[in-house]
């Protein structure tokens, strides 16, 4: 243990500023907020899953090995007005080493979140969290990882970083790619006429299509007792589809995906969140959906789809979509998360896409600068070498099956 991790160990900092008080946490067990007023928080701040109390205690479960956890809790008379659960973590690239703050569940993953942060307490609240960890901590930057454009306090997020007396510094603020959201009516009639005509005849004819080909049913498993068997046929229906396509897919790609998702569909399920659909042909599984509801979104994690060559013709992709636009309508969600990445068949079929951004705030120690702009170009060039030209379009033609991804890459993918 670090002199800097003993002396937070023994009293949790507290501060006050705008009659707002800042205490931050090494674990979570420690005594802060429950698990209920962090959820229900979350909701409140409409906020996302990933920064669920359960989620992130499980994230951090498999993928905390070797990081500080630093949990900060932002409270006004008492109410919770912020929380920012963050680590901090040593990187090295070659010849550059960089001592980084990140949110938790930022990374081994590809998701797009915002901080939960009251928007009317965001100045101060980023301040804190940027004074602590810069300053205090004598991290060299924050990365605050890839943020959806609509975050309400994504504006003040900029602010402090630009105006804090030049001790700090946006070392990036570029736009990463695009996410994609569905917004749901009362019903899904209603989303079906919102259609452009085109696209709701296609999905009707290639609906009528397999129910005049086979016998077809649409379910969802839900219940705790269900869920883990279901997940692990998942699990390897998913790895089938892309074997067949020359790729590794999720779980081969991702170190202890199988672990961490295994554990999140146990304690999900038991919360009520889980949801795994499918459409069975002739009682066999042609697509299925593995997805998580919190409050009134719908987050979709990963769907699978046979690759039998007769089913090219039903368009399984789509109809698994529609399946879980009309499902998560009946239940009453209001909007499905559909992840990151450009799809053209989401696009036609109602989706919104939206920028998201990787934002990194840099000390502006001399020091700490050089290796933050260090970082960030050797971080562009692995990215450059590694993912898009190795991983993306060499290794799917070789005669041999790539490991996971590499580490140095996820960690410092920016």
């Amino acid at each position: 243990m670090t002199g800097v991790e003993a002396a937070v160990r023994s009293k949790p900092s507290v501060v006050e500023d705008a009659s707002v008080t800042t205490s931050v946490l090494t674990s979570f067990e420690d005594a802060g907020p429950s698990r209920e007023e962090w959820d229900e928080f979350i909701l409140d701040a409409g906020g996302d899953v990933y920064l669920s109390y359960d989620w992130c205690r499980i994230w951090w479960r498999h993928y905390g090995k070797g990081r500080c956890l630093r949990l900060f809790v932002f409270r006004r008379e008492g109410r919770l007005v912020g929380l920012a659960p963050m680590f901090i973590e040593r990187i090295w690239l070659g010849p550059v080493t960089i001592r980084i703050a990140k949110r938790v569940c930022s990374d081994f993953a590809m998701d797009v979140f915002a901080l939960p942060v009251s928007t009317r307490y965001a100045n101060c609240i980023y301040g804190q969290i940027i004074s602590n960890l810069l300053e205090t901590e004598k991290c060299d930057a924050i990365w605050f990882g890839f943020v959806p454009s609509e975050d309400p306090s994504l504006a003040s997020l900029r602010a402090v970083a630009s105006s804090r007396a030049g001790s700090v510094a946006l070392a990036r603020d570029v736009a990463r790619g695009v996410h994609t959201s569905f917004y749901l009516p009362d019903s899904f009639e209603a989303y079906l006429k919102g259609l452009e005509s085109g696209p709701r005849l296609s999905y009707r004819r290639r609906l009528k299509l397999l129910n005049k080909t086979f016998a077809v049913k649409q379910g969802v498993v839900s219940e705790p007792a269900d869920a883990l068997a279901e997940f692990r046929a998942f699990r390897e229906f998913h790895t089938q589809q892309w074997k067949a396509e020359g790729k590794p897919g999720h779980f081969a790609d991702w170190p202890h995906s199988d672990a961490f998702h295994e554990d999140l569909v146990s304690r999900f399920a038991e919360l009520g969140r889980f949801r795994m659909l499918h459409i069975r042909a002739d009682d066999r599984a042609v697509a299925m959906h593995y997805v998580y509801t919190f409050g009134r979104t719908c987050y979709s994690r990963l769907p699978a789809r046979s690759t039998e060559k007769d089913m090219g013709r039903f368009s399984l992709g789509v109809l698994s979509l529609m399946h879980l636009l009309e499902r998560m309508s009946w239940e009453g969600i209001r909007r499905i998360d559909s992840g990151p990445a450009h799809y053209d068949y989401k696009i036609e079929y109602g989706g919104c896409e939206s920028p998201y951004f990787s934002v990194l705030v840099k000390s502006t120690r001399a020091s700490s600068s050089v290796r933050a702009h260090m970082f960030l170009a050797l971080s562009d060039a692995i990215h450059l070498g590694y993912y898009r030209i190795w991983r993306a379009r060499i290794a799917p033609r070789m005669p041999f099956q790539c490991g996971p991804l590499w580490r140095t890459w996820i960690r410092s993918r920016m």
